[in-house]
């Protein structure tokens, strides 16, 4: 199959070249394309150093059919903070300096589409179906889809997970067997929200940790699966408005008003210290559960004394549990992407290297240094990508998970949400009244481009 994909590349780009060489003698030989990608965290350096890869191989097809034209890569990859980086892309935009292929998060592509930044992919990615794009797994072009066109391509993506600590389960009298169970039966919808919540008050009434579940201290994402959970909706992709699911964000306040007073989680976690509210306590034994990332095993193993060994002996991980016995489970994930800019004047030279990058020997390899999961069928099967039994065990996630929506406002609902919840956890509002809160600021601060919901 290989050999086949190969030689449909290879004729696109001899038709490419025609393309180019009918273009007249004032045609360039040297085709110059400019890569912006971010890290910001130094191990996903291959979101910048596969467009070299990608360009060594087309030069060699090109050098192959006798081609005068070369592809030189130009750019950089960015370590500083995602605000600069976001922030220096629109000045060099509307400076017309910006690069042709831009590097972002999914969330980003509204904004961008809407504000004529980047272009539409569709008729590319059709091109190239068979060849490259019938291989990404298929919920991940969920990601990059907004108001029914694809402005994007997948580079990499993760999932949201729920850790427990297989210790403190033995030590409430679980055997191996059903602690070995519990992942399965949380995908089979058998082990609720409402099960996690009474063995989690019994490790604490027992006093094996000081909390049954911590989540991150921030305005993160990762609390907002229990929302799910209940059936709610993040977004619509058909109108690209917010949506509010009352039902299930009244489920949701419920059930942290239940964990506050029942002392499962902190009262002040939002707001509290990263390091010591959640990686700490959980390294440390101090809790059952942990709402956290899937890069949260790296940074237990890197800073946390937590070995290798030790994480498989005590520390499993699943999927967040339903709010209704029988449904499915969730997850919440984040794909970076990489788009084509409007002032691109190579659009097809560009995509073709999104499409060479696009490659499940190079994205197997950007997976592994940065803790990500596969974006590729074949991935799966790679032999690098089978060697890291963490990244194998979690793709199958993939299967239940959400996006976090394509939406420009979807920050300030995120910050609505986090206030909200901290107050209940606080102890300011019950939930009730919390609610009400919830749903007059989202109505004014939102007005219509959210959509109410029961």
């Amino acid at each position: 199959r290989l050999l086949a994909e190969n030689e449909q590349l290879k004729k696109k780009v001899e038709e490419l070249t025609k393309q180019l060489e009918e273009a007249g003698p004032g045609a360039p030989t040297e085709i110059t394309i400019t890569v912006w990608a971010i890290g910001p965290d130094e191990p996903s350096v291959y979101r910048f150093e596969a467009f070299k890869v990608a360009a060594e191989k087309l030069n060699k097809m090109l050098e192959d059919i006798g081609s005068p034209v070369r592809v030189k890569i130009e750019g950089d990859f960015w370590t500083q903070s995602w605000g600069d980086y976001k922030k220096r892309f629109l000045m060099a935009m509307e400076a017309d300096k910006g690069p042709d292929i831009y590097c972002t998060g999914h969330e980003d592509i509204a904004y961008l589409a809407e504000n004529n930044y980047i272009i539409s992919l569709d008729d590319y990615v059709q091109e190239y179906w068979d060849i490259v794009y019938f291989d990404i797994i298929p919920v991940l072009w969920n990601a990059v889809k907004y108001k029914g066109k694809i402005w994007a391509i997948p580079q990499d993506t993760e999932v949201r997970l729920l850790y427990f600590r297989k210790d403190i389960l033995r030590k409430l009298g679980w055997t191996d067997k059903e602690i070995e169970e519990l992942p399965i039966k949380i995908e089979k919808g058998e082990f609720m929200i409402e099960d996690m919540v009474t063995v989690a008050r019994q490790a604490v009434n027992a006093g094996l940790v000081k909390y049954g579940l911590v989540h991150k201290t921030t305005c993160e994402t990762d609390y907002q699966q229990f929302y799910l959970a209940y059936n709610g909706r993040l977004w619509d992709p058909e109108s690209g408005k917010l949506v509010f699911t009352k039902s299930a964000w009244k489920k949701f306040l419920k059930l942290f008003e239940r964990m506050r007073n029942e002392e499962i989680v902190d009262p002040n976690q939002i707001g509290n210290s990263k390091k010591i509210a959640y990686y700490d306590r959980f390294a440390q034994g101090k809790t059952l559960f942990a709402s956290g990332n899937i890069w949260d095993k790296a940074e237990w193993i890197n800073n946390y004394g937590i070995t290798e060994d030790y994480f498989w002996k005590n520390i499993g991980f699943a999927l967040h549990p339903t709010g209704k016995k029988g449904d499915k489970p969730v997850t919440l994930s984040y794909s970076m992407v990489y788009t084509i800019t409007k002032s691109c004047e190579n659009k097809k030279i560009a995509f073709l290297l999104i499409t060479l990058v696009t490659d499940p020997t190079i994205n197997s390899l950007h997976a592994i240094s940065s803790t990500h999961l596969a974006i590729l069928s074949s991935q799966i099967t790679n032999t690098k990508y089978k060697e890291n039994k963490f990244l194998v065990e979690l793709t199958y996630m993939l299967n239940y998970t959400t996006f976090i929506p394509l939406h420009p406002r979807y920050e300030l609902y995120n910050e609505i949400i986090c206030s909200v919840l901290k107050d209940v956890e606080n102890g300011k509002y019950n939930a009730e009244e919390a609610f009400e809160v919830f749903l007059r600021e989202v109505q004014e601060m939102l007005d219509d481009e959210v959509i109410i919901e029961d």
